[in-house]
C-alpha cells in the first residue's frame, strides 16, 4: 500500500475536504449511490471510461474515510452493495442546498446586471 513521504495536515475543512473527495470519480460514486445505484456493476456501467480496478480503489477509501458503508452478502457468487452514512447524506443535502442558492443567486444577478446595463447604457 502507498505511504505518504510528507504527513498529511488535516487541521483545516479544506484540507480534510480535498482528502476525502480528492479522486477523479469520487464525486460521480457518492452521486451514484445517492441515486440509488448500490452496486460495483451497476456504477461501472454508468461510468463506462472508469476501470473497475480505480472504482474499487475509490469505494476502499469513501468507505476508509467515513463516507459510505459497504455491506457484503454471505452467498455465492459473492453480492456487494454501497450506501451512504448519515454524514454524508447530510453533506449532500447540504450541498444541495448550496447549489441551489448558487444558481438562485447567479440569475438574480444575471436579471440585476442586464437591467443595469440598459438603464446605464450611454445615450449617443
Amino acid at each position: 500500500m502507498y505511504e505518504r513521504k510528507i504527513p498529511l495536515t488535516i487541521d483545516c475543512g479544506l484540507h480534510l475536504t480535498r482528502e476525502v473527495l480528492n479522486g477523479k470519480w469520487k464525486p460521480a460514486l457518492l452521486k451514484a449511490i445517492s441515486l440509488d445505484i448500490k452496486r460495483p456493476s451497476q456504477m461501472l456501467r454508468l461510468l463506462p471510461d472508469a476501470t473497475r480496478r480505480v472504482l474499487n480503489v475509490q469505494l476502499k477509501e469513501l468507505e476508509m474515510h467515513g463516507m459510505v458503508e459497504k455491506k457484503i452478502f454471505p452467498q455465492l457468487p459473492p453480492k456487494v452493495e454501497y450506501s451512504l452514512t448519515e454524514i454524508e447524506a447530510y453533506l449532500l443535502r447540504t450541498m444541495t442546498i448550496y447549489r441551489t442558492n448558487f444558481k438562485e443567486k447567479t440569475q438574480a444577478k444575471h436579471s440585476l446586471r442586464s437591467v443595469a446595463n440598459k438603464w446605464l447604457r450611454p445615450v449617443c
